[in-house]
C-alpha cells in the first residue's frame, strides 16, 4: 500500500464506545465498509443505524475474552479479508495485583493479549492468503512504557502489544502488510470508571478527547508509523521516566495517580 487511503473494509473490536466508536465514525466518513465487534448489541445496532447512510455495517457480537466467540469472529475475517484491522477492545484494573482474584487478571489478559494476539496472527494471515495488502492497527498504551505499580497487569499487557506489533510487523511488512501499535494517553471514556470498579467517576481536564485519540490512530493509520504515542505530554513524561527520572521516583508517582483513582483494598490471602 502506499502511503494514502486505499482500505475497502475495516474491522473494529470494542466498535460499541469509546475511541472504537469515534474511529467508526472516523472511517464512515472516509467511505470505508465496517465490520463492528464487541459484547453490547445495542449499542452496536444503534452505531450501525447511525453510519449506514454511508457505509456498509455488519455487526458481530463478541465477548472476546471467549475463546469459541473470537473463533467466530476469525471464520467472520477470513470470509471478508478486510483490509484493515483495529484491535481496539480492551480494558484494564485498578489497584495492587494481589488484592483481585488472580482469574480476573487472566480475564483481562484474554482480551487485551490473547484477543489481540490471535486477531493479528489471523487477519495477517487472512490477507497474505488472499494476496492482498492491509494494516494491522493494534491499541497499546502509553503506560507499555512505564514501571506501572498498582496497574501492573495492564501495564505489562501493553508492553507485550507493543513488542509484538513492532516485531511481527518486521516479520509481515514484505508481504505489504503492517503491523502498528498506537499508544494513547488519559483518553477521556469509560475506562477510568471501568478499572476503578465504579469508583471512579469524576473526568480528567488532563484527558485527551475521543475525537483527538481517533485522529491521531488514523493519522498513524496513513503514515504507517510502527509505534507512536500521543499526545506530546505523554511523549515528553515517558521519555523523562525511561531515561533521566530514578525508577523509584517513578514507581511513587504511578502509583499515587492510580491511589487516587482507586480505594485502598486488603491483599487476598490464600486460606486453607
Amino acid at each position: 500500500m502506499k502511503n494514502k487511503h486505499d482500505f475497502s473494509l475495516a474491522l473494529v473490536t470494542g466498535a460499541s464506545s469509546g475511541i472504537g466508536m469515534q474511529l467508526c465514525h472516523l472511517l464512515a466518513e472516509e467511505g470505508i465498509d465496517l465490520i463492528i465487534t464487541a459484547r453490547r448489541t445495542e449499542n452496536l445496532q444503534s452505531l450501525a443505524e447511525e453510519l449506514g447512510d454511508k457505509v456498509n455495517v455488519e455487526i458481530v457480537t463478541a465477548d472476546l475474552a471467549n475463546h469459541h466467540q473470537r473463533k467466530e469472529l476469525i471464520e467472520k475475517m477470513y470470509e471478508r479479508v478486510p483490509d484493515l484491522v483495529v484491535n481496539n477492545a480492551g480494558y484494564g484494573i485498578y489497584g495492587e495485583a494481589l488484592t483481585h482474584e488472580t482469574q480476573k487478571s487472566m480475564d483481562m489478559l484474554e482480551v487485551d493479549v490473547a484477543a489481540v494476539l490471535e486477531i493479528s496472527l489471523e487477519g495477517a494471515r487472512a490477507l497474505i492468503s488472499s494476496e492482498r495488502e492491509g494494516v494491522i492497527m493494534n491499541i497499546s498504551s502509553s503506560a507499555a512504557f512505564q514501571i506501572f505499580p498498582y496497574f501492573a497487569v495492564y501495564a505489562a499487557s501493553k508492553a507485550f502489544v507493543n513488542n509484538f506489533s513492532e516485531s511481527f510487523d518486521e516479520e509481515v511488512k514484505h508481504y505489504g502488510v503492517r503491523v502498528l501499535a498506537a499508544c494513547p494517553g488519559m483518553v477521556a471514556t469509560e475506562f477510568p470508571f471501568v478499572a476503578s470498579g465504579g469508583a471512579h467517576r469524576e473526568g480528567n481536564p488532563l484527558a485527551m478527547s475521543v475525537g483527538f485519540a481517533a485522529s491521531e490512530i488514523w493519522r498513524q493509520i496513513l503514515k504507517r508509523k510502527p509505534v507512536h504515542a500521543f499526545d506530546w505530554k505523554y511523549r515528553i513524561a515517558t521519555f523523562l521516566s525511561r531515561y533521566l527520572i530514578p525508577k523509584k521516583i517513578t514507581a511513587m508517582v504511578m502509583r499515587k495517580t492510580i491511589e487516587s483513582r482507586h480505594p485502598k483494598k486488603t491483599i487476598i490471602k490464600r486460606t486453607k
